[in-house]
């Protein structure tokens, strides 16, 4: 006798079935991350903050989704996200924007400060 363990048959359907899910995981793995990586699509929306050159104007529609430098800017100041709104909310965001106390007018100035 050698002492080398022979697999048994079970033992090796239960490797093959772990590499089988192994090779699964990392097709989803790399699935997850292939869909990260694509833009957001969104419905048609209206960027009412204030304009920041080479990012975007106040009241720029985006049909589709929205350019890079607006993303990476809302990154960097998260409360640019109440701003960019749905066309449907469009007239009642741009009214609540003049008038102080609102939560638009409040964002909108928290904006302004930070750049």
């Amino acid at each position: 006798m050698s002492g080398k363990h022979k697999p048994t048959d079970a033992e090796m359907a239960e490797v093959e079935a772990q590499a089988a899910q192994a090779e699964e995981t990392a097709d989803t793995v790399q699935e997850a991350a292939e869909q990260a990586e694509k833009p957001i699509q969104r419905k048609p929306c209206v960027y009412c903050g204030p304009s920041v050159r080479g990012v975007a104007r106040q009241y720029t529609v985006y049909a589709g989704e929205i350019p890079e430098a607006l993303a990476e800017f809302i990154k960097a100041h998260p409360a640019a996200k109440g701003l960019l709104v749905s066309t449907e909310r469009f007239a009642q965001v741009r009214s609540n924007l003049g008038r102080s106390g609102t939560a638009e007018a409040i964002l909108f100035q928290k904006i302004k400060s930070e750049l």
